[in-house]
């Protein structure tokens, strides 16, 4: 896969703002994405790239950040509001999660589902969501640490 360095772009109005997928690796780094239609950051098929500083907001049909299948990828310092969902796991994702912000959604702060789906979320900050701040169900798993 690729290792591409994505930084300190505005990305808005797209399908996904960014994607990374088929073992992608890289570093998204201090991106604003907004008003997505699907997925203001998608991770999928065994990618792993670094996510750090982006802010993700603005469209109540999207999802802030998807992994889904991901391998081990490192999220932190990413803040996401107004949206459908802000985080969802699935399909085998892996991933560490540490000093996010999910707020105001139509939905969950993080969701994390489906057999062999396990994630870490450290530090975090997930409040006024319509949803549950935080949804483990279908088979993941998820540690909170302080």
């Amino acid at each position: 896969g690729s290792d591409p360095v994505v930084e300190k772009n505005r990305l808005s109005k797209n399908f996904i703002g960014m994607l990374c997928a088929e073992g992608g690796k890289g570093k998204l780094l201090d991106n604003v994405v907004s008003d997505s239609v699907s997925a203001g950051v998608s991770i999928l098929s065994g990618a792993t790239p670094e996510v750090y500083g982006c802010r993700i907001n603005g469209s109540l049909k999207a999802t802030g950040l998807l992994m889904i299948g991901s391998g081990h990828c490192s999220v932190s310092d990413v803040e996401m509001q107004s949206m459908k969902l802000g985080v969802v796991c699935s399909e085998g994702a892996l991933g560490k999660i540490s000093s996010i912000r999910a707020f105001h959604m139509a939905g969950a702060g993080v969701t994390v589902r489906g057999a062999g789906t396990r994630v870490d979320i450290a530090e975090g900050e997930v409040f006024g969501n319509t949803g549950a701040g935080v949804e483990v169900k279908e088979g993941g798993t998820c540690t909170i640490v302080e």
